[in-house]
């Protein structure tokens, strides 16, 4: 049996799209050595966090509607070699707090150009009957790109310096940028994308209750998912500290506990996700993993002091179900959206969604400095913290219900491929 045509350039783009994306959660490897080295309290870590959350917010905003009038393998090419660029730029010149946020935020902006152009060509290129499955794939790799640098950053910064390690995350995005610009394959425009006006957004997504809601949902999901992502490592380090392990120690073990939570359980969750998805309708899936999750939120941060192997094991199962939903909502706005609209409905999405992934970080840091000036116990202090993350889960519930989520009526400016 001959290969679909589409799995080569689809592979090319996960391989791709994982090397360059390396840099996500490296500042929260880094918070346990640059807490000391750049004296960073919990809240000024926290803000570092939110802030590359917001650029790259900025940039998907731009991104998204300029996709809808450009190509959009250019696009992530760029941005991989310049996220590239970015992180070779930290490792030489942040000294500070404020140089720190300056260049991570210079980095998040820069790393906006990578996801959306990979969704839409995941639309453009993937057959309806498989997009769930091949959403949550690309999900799952983008997990596995987020996690994987807890594990190797928390291991070789104390061995080799942090500056030296930044350089390597820096050198892999580059080789990312090679591998797209190769082997990705380049999708032409649609003869009627030239110059969609704002009263085509206003139609097909602002006055699209289905997409409202999947919108709606989509930021709850992501103020739980960045919260969590962003300071599990650090929760992890301060746990086996308090359990008597020295620091060094510490900071590579709890790396590696929080990666294999984020990434494998991550990765195993967005993939899974995606085949229910496409199996029980996108809003059922969505809902049971929000339910999970917000649970897992509730209850985490209070097993700071419980048996390793129960910590743990919540947090495999938290990262699971914390990511486990996210194909539901990139899949269901190719569904629920004209394509003629689909880049600007992303970005419509991300505008509202990753804005809770620059407020959560610093939300939970806030939180855990004022409950410890209160002079409360460890997991007093993590409990509540994690605890509101459940907010998020409990606004994806709200906006999706019992309701369905409707496709949208026939596009008139695509045809049968």
């Amino acid at each position: 049996m001959s290969k679909a045509p589409w799995k080569a350039g689809f592979a090319a783009l996960c391989l791709g799209q994982f090397l360059s994306h390396q840099t996500g959660l490296t500042f929260s490897a880094l918070i346990p050595v640059l807490t000391s080295e750049w004296h960073l309290s919990a809240s000024q870590a926290g803000f570092v966090l939110g802030i590359f959350q917001l650029g790259t917010l900025a940039a998907y905003v731009v991104v998204g509607f300029l996709l809808d009038r450009v190509r959009g393998k250019p696009v992530m090419v760029w941005s991989a070699a310049l996220v590239g660029i970015g992180d070779l730029l930290f490792a030489a010149g942040a000294r500070d707090f404020g140089s720190g946020f300056g260049l991570r935020l210079l980095v998040g902006i820069l790393i906006g150009g990578l996801y959306l152009p990979a969704l839409k060509q995941i639309a453009e290129t993937v057959p309806l009957a498989r997009r769930g499955t091949a959403t949550g794939i690309y999900v799952g790799v983008i997990v596995a790109a987020y996690a994987l640098p807890l594990f190797y950053v928390s291991a070789l910064a104390p061995l080799i310096g942090w500056r030296q390690t930044m350089a390597g995350v820096g050198a892999l995005e580059l080789l990312g940028a090679g591998l797209m610009a190769w082997k990705v394959p380049s999708v032409p425009l649609p003869a009627a994308a030239g110059r969609p006006g704002m009263s085509r957004y206003l139609g097909d997504v602002l006055r699209n209750p289905s997409a409202r809601r999947v919108i709606l949902a989509y930021t709850g999901h992501n103020w739980e998912l960045f919260g969590m992502w962003g300071w599990l490592a650090p929760f992890m380090v301060a746990s086996l500290q308090t359990r008597g392990s020295p620091p060094a120690q510490a900071l590579a073990l709890g790396g590696l506990l929080a990666a294999g939570a984020i990434g494998l359980g991550g990765s195993v969750g967005a993939v899974a996700g995606g085949r229910l998805s496409d199996r029980l309708g996108r809003a059922r899936a969505a809902v049971v993993m929000l339910a999970l999750s917000l649970a897992c939120s509730a209850v985490f941060g209070w097993l700071f002091n419980a048996p390793l192997a129960l910590t743990v094991g919540v947090a495999l199962l938290y990262g699971v179900v914390a990511v486990a939903d996210s194909p539901s909502y990139a899949a269901s706005l190719m569904e629920t959206v004209p394509s003629r609209s689909l880049g600007g409905a992303f970005s419509l999405q991300m505008l509202a969604g990753w804005s809770a992934t620059a407020a959560a970080p610093a939300a939970f840091g806030v939180t855990l400095d004022a409950v410890k000036s209160a002079a409360a116990g460890s997991a007093v202090q993590w409990g509540a913290a994690f605890g509101i993350l459940a907010l998020g889960p409990l606004v994806g519930l709200v906006a999706l219900g019992r309701r369905r989520i409707r496709p949208p009526a026939p596009d008139p400016d695509t045809h049968a491929g």
